[in-house]
């Protein structure tokens, strides 16, 4: 018998130039006062007056744009975000860029929610206290699916580690899939955000919390990675390609965040935390190799063998094993079609950081789902094998 606890999305739309036509969406969520959060580069393309340009239907008005947000938001942006907000007198929010943006803005409401500090409610599931503001995040990658899930991952810069935060309540009231934000995105990080999409369906599959509902949507993710991904970096301006890679990064989202993430992002992790490597690269280099790992895992094979089918692949007549291996090698075509990492020396990590590296993963939450529950051991050969 299944037992699980499944979280969906609020509200999704998904259609070609709606994040231009928001006014009347947010008088009916009732924000008239508008907190843009996003990044300097999404405001120098003119993304942001794009969204804006629709509020004349509606009563919204922007009162503060914070456009700061690093590639990896830590505690400090947090902070900034929130004093621009209560400064302002914001009543909702809505967050323009990838998951750095999004997960931004999704800190910023527990600290506009709650009193203390932001590290209290670290991994441990979020409960608001009170009212929380309604947020409409708006992703400008195809990537980390964060726009329809409840969880923001947060950077602690003291320590150098990756925090998680996590609760219904983190979902945004909606959420825009709209091609056009997308189509400016250079090719290399379509690349490298499109491996963290089908990171994301791939863990969901292997994860022991896996379960149907998390398997459809990620199998449907990885179908739709395995014929549009490619072609979206190839021609960034083909919006259908777009619009199916949003789909798939929303519905991988969903699925990782339902059935959790695993071994690949307990390693990406600190990579990124440490090493200061970008998160689809850094997932993108791992993936293939924890794969390859799992398969010696009960069960994990068979699971192996659907994504085979949802690349596409002849694996009918093939065993578990030898059908998983083909869609790991489909995985790494595409990482050296497009140009992407292969190994960590790629990344220029010194080997002398992988100790450090391993002993940052096992500490990692994500390591709780691993199948075959990994020691040490077993996680510094993995970032051996993948050096």
């Amino acid at each position: 018998m299944y037992f699980f606890d499944f979280k969906m999305p609020a509200k999704t739309l998904c259609i070609d130039g709606g994040a231009g036509k928001l006014g009347k969406v947010m008088d009916k969520l009732g924000g008239s006062r508008v907190l843009i959060v996003t990044d300097e580069g999404i405001r120098k393309v003119g993304l942001v007056e794009q969204v804006t340009g629709g509020f004349d239907r509606g009563g919204a008005q922007v009162v503060a744009v914070f456009d700061t947000v690093p590639p990896d938001p830590g505690v400090s942006t947090i902070e900034a975000c929130a004093a621009v907000a209560r400064e302002s007198g914001a009543d909702c929010v809505i967050s323009i860029g990838g998951g750095s943006s999004i997960d931004t803005a999704k800190a910023t409401l527990i600290r506009l929610c709650e009193k203390g500090d932001l590290l209290d409610y670290e991994w441990n599931e979020y409960f608001a206290s009170g009212p929380i503001l309604p947020h409409v995040a708006i992703p400008t990658t195809a990537g980390t699916g964060s726009e329809a899930t409840h969880v923001a991952m947060i950077t602690d810069e003291a320590r150098n580690r990756k925090l998680m935060y996590q609760g219904a309540d983190l979902t945004p009231r909606v959420a825009v899939l709209d091609p056009r934000m997308t189509v400016s995105l250079p090719a290399h990080l379509t690349a490298s955000t499109g491996m963290d999409a089908l990171t994301h369906a791939v863990e969901a599959i292997h994860s022991t919390w896996h379960q149907p509902m998390t398997d459809g949507l990620a199998l449907q993710a990885v179908e739709l990675i395995a014929t549009y991904l490619e072609a979206a970096f190839s021609d960034g301006s083909d919006t259908f390609a777009r619009m199916n890679m949003l789909l798939a990064a929303n519905m991988g989202g969903i699925a990782a965040s339902n059935a959790f993430i695993g071994i690949v992002h307990a390693t990406a992790h600190p990579i990124g935390a440490l090493c200061h490597v970008s998160h689809g690269h850094a997932v993108g280099v791992m993936l293939p190799y924890a794969m390859e790992m799992n398969l010696e895992y009960e069960g994990v094979p068979a699971r192996y063998k659907k994504l085979a089918h949802a690349f596409g692949l002849q694996v009918e007549a093939d065993d578990d094993v030898t059908a998983s291996r083909k869609a790991i090698g489909r995985i790494r075509e595409m990482i050296a079609r497009m140009g992407l990492p292969r190994c960590l020396r790629d990344l220029e990590i010194p080997e002398s950081d992988l100790e450090a590296l391993t002993d940052e993963a096992m500490e990692d939450r994500a390591m709780m789902v691993t199948p075959g529950n990994p020691t040490r051991d077993d996680v510094k050969a993995l970032f051996r094998r993948a050096y």
